[in-house]
């Protein structure tokens, strides 16, 4: 499901540092959607500003990656496929940091 948006890309120079992700909250018996949307922190102050869905709030900034370091993989949390029940997809994300 979905469509494939643009690619979206640092400076030069810069890597990406940081993260936060929209999440819509459990709505019970309704549709959940669970992650919606990503920002991205750039080492030059650049905020790549995702694309996604508007349902749901603004976590939290990560913490930025060391000086000199970088984002440079993930783990994601996704939810196995619920049959006749309501799938959600991705539900979280951790990003890891190298030089």
């Amino acid at each position: 499901w979905g469509e494939w948006l643009p690619p979206k890309a640092c400076g030069r120079s810069a890597r990406l540092i940081s993260f936060r992700l929209r999440v819509e909250a459990p709505r019970g018996l309704r549709d959940d959607t669970a992650a919606n949307s990503v920002d991205f922190a750039c080492s030059d102050g650049t905020v790549l500003h995702g694309q996604g869905g508007t349902r749901g709030a603004w976590g939290n900034w990560s913490s930025s990656c060391p000086p000199g370091q970088g984002i440079c993989g993930m783990q994601t949390l996704v939810e196995a496929p619920q049959r006749s029940r309501d799938d959600t997809g991705l539900n979280s994300a951790i990003f890891f940091c190298c030089a």
